[in-house]
């Protein structure tokens, strides 16, 4: 067939795609929310959460949920789509045209592909933020000072490779502004050089200024040189630490990206094997879970072609199945993972690999 005709019949096969598409991503997100307000709604009560801030928290909790909601969205609209197709014989003419029912298949499978390149880059992006600021939101409604929840006291920080050691009296995580900070700079051998006792730090201008700072010079054998020097102000250039840095400390591993799952690791190399295992399974695991989306177009094509003559409702039961199966297998890698039975990386990926072969072997024997 000519390529004109076939980028015809591709935009089409896109167009049929796109509405059912759109339709599901609209119903599983209401869905998503309903499910989440009626698990939160005491807590918007208690804490007496005006309505444009709970509007908010569900236009800030959509990123994190993309991870969910657009590949069951994507299963879902790909049965449909081929479902109505096969019963109406489009798909029939289309071949009878000449064209395989391979190369049919191809606009969906490329959906697919840019449906995991999308939620991968928010999955990076915009979802582990989105996540962290939701989780705050929560807990600032239970708390009876609402302030309180963005404020983390004592907070130790080590830069293994700036040989610095920071303890944080009181570090706001909203302004990054800090008080009572001591840091303490090492020599290469292990000895203190330096000791900076600040009563206040704040981040201005991609650096560090200290406020209120007393400083302790030690010699090259670690004893102390004169006595400590009083400075109003010091600006910290030589300090590499970011606001993002001290924040990542405060975070549980689902509220990190894979990059920063990586440089958590990357820079505490005194971490146990076990901890270091559970890090890098997550770290797989975020790495893993935007391609479900490509995993579930593949299982839904053979499916589709096959449940035309069945029933739009035979689909959808099937595409859930299969979805809900997918993730029992994910969950139940992971578990394998932190228990250390299996690599982190086969961990995470497993389930993935394992229904993406299936959905590849059935769409590729298809007649």
């Amino acid at each position: 067939m000519l390529p004109a005709a076939m980028k015809i019949i591709d935009r089409h096969l896109l167009r049929s795609l796109a509405t059912p598409l759109g339709a599901c991503l609209l119903a599983f997100t209401m869905v998503y929310v309903v499910f989440d307000l009626y698990n939160n709604l005491g807590d918007f009560i208690s804490g007496k959460a005006p309505i444009r801030d709970v509007l908010l928290f569900y236009l800030m909790i959509i990123p994190s949920a993309l991870i969910y909601i657009v590949p069951i969205s994507m299963q879902c609209a790909v049965l449909y789509t081929l479902s109505r197709m096969t019963r109406h014989n489009e798909l029939t003419a289309m071949r009878a045209c000449g064209v395989s029912l391979l190369r049919l298949m191809a606009p969906f499978v490329a959906a697919g592909i840019a449906a995991s390149i999308a939620v991968a880059a928010i999955n990076e992006t915009a979802g582990p933020w989105s996540a962290y600021w939701t989780r705050q939101f929560i807990r600032s409604q239970q708390a009876e000072d609402k302030l309180a929840v963005h404020v983390v006291l004592n907070l130790p920080y080590q830069n293994e490779a700036g040989r610095r050691t920071w303890m944080v009296g009181r570090f706001d995580t909203r302004t990054f502004d800090m008080q009572n900070v001591e840091v303490v700079q090492a020599a290469p051998d292990g000895l203190d050089l330096a000791k900076y006792a600040a009563e206040r730090a704040a981040w201005r201008d991609g650096r560090w200024w200290f406020q209120g700072v007393t400083v302790q010079e030690f010699d090259e054998y670690g004893y102390r040189k004169g006595v400590p020097r009083r400075e109003p102000a010091m600006e910290m250039s030589a300090f590499d630490e970011t606001p993002r840095d001290f924040l990542n400390e405060t975070k549980e591993p689902e509220y990190l990206s894979a990059l920063e799952l990586a440089d958590f690791t990357a820079a505490r190399r005194n971490l146990s094997p076990e901890s270091v295992a559970r890090i890098h399974v997550d770290l797989h695991f975020r790495l893993s879970m935007p391609w479900t989306c490509l995993t579930v177009t593949l299982l839904g094509i053979p499916f589709g072609n096959q449940t035309g003559r069945r029933g739009v409702f035979v689909g959808v039961l099937l595409s859930l199945g299969l979805f809900f199966a997918l993730y029992v297998v994910i969950h139940f890698g992971l578990w394998l993972g932190k228990e250390q039975f299996i690599p982190p990386w086969l961990a995470g990926w497993a389930a993935n690999l394992l229904f993406l072969a299936v959905g590849a072997v059935l769409t590729f024997r298809m007649r």
